[in-house]
């Protein structure tokens, strides 16, 4: 019999695959950024994840001329959590996921932003609205391409509220992004 204090087994409570399962169960999200000032700007937007056989990169439309566009041209280091929302339980805070990285503004007509959106009912409605706006003469619309470190931070994901109520401490998880989901080229101060 093991002590309370011995884990059952070493193996993580949150693996990589998790946190990319969820990632892609979701389209909400906040983006952080920084202004020119240096000061925090944060916006709700729908995201969608990069297809399988690339990096792991979340994608945002958007226009240029909009803040968090702006902010990105004079700033590329971001901030994203995705608030897991619960179905049941509605007044408990919800699991999160969260990473920060860098984010560059491509063309809309981008391949792989274009073949992102496509794959969820939710930003092939978006990326709809956004062709719409561009046929009426908006030449500002971009995606943003958000690229995270090495790193992503989880809280409650994968732990039980009673779990959380009696250790608090294990709600939060760090998980790494494998090599083969990193862009290279892509490296955090903390890496540097």
């Amino acid at each position: 019999m093991q002590s309370r204090t011995t884990p059952a087994s070493t193996a993580p409570r949150v693996t990589f695959d998790t946190v990319l399962k969820e990632l892609k169960r979701r389209n909400f999200g906040v983006l952080s950024t920084v202004t020119k000032d240096g000061r925090s700007h944060s916006a709700g937007v729908h995201y969608c994840v990069s297809p399988p056989t690339r990096p792991l990169e979340i994608y945002v439309m958007t226009r240029t001329k909009l803040k968090k566009a702006r902010n990105i041209i004079a700033n590329p280091n971001v901030s994203f959590v995705m608030p897991l929302r619960r179905r049941l339980l509605t007044f408990v805070p919800p699991p999160c996921i969260q990473f920060q990285g860098q984010a560059e503004i491509v063309d809309w007509k981008d391949e792989v932003g274009v073949q992102a959106f496509k794959a969820s009912f939710m930003c092939r409605i978006i990326l709809g609205m956004y062709e719409d706006m561009y046929r009426r003469g908006d030449t500002s619309i971009c995606f943003l391409r958000i690229t995270p470190y090495s790193a992503i931070f989880t809280y409650g994901v994968g732990v039980s509220l009673w779990e959380m109520k009696r250790h608090m401490e294990v709600a939060s998880a760090k998980v790494e992004i494998p090599l083969e989901y990193r862009r290279t080229g892509r490296r955090s101060a903390e890496e540097a």
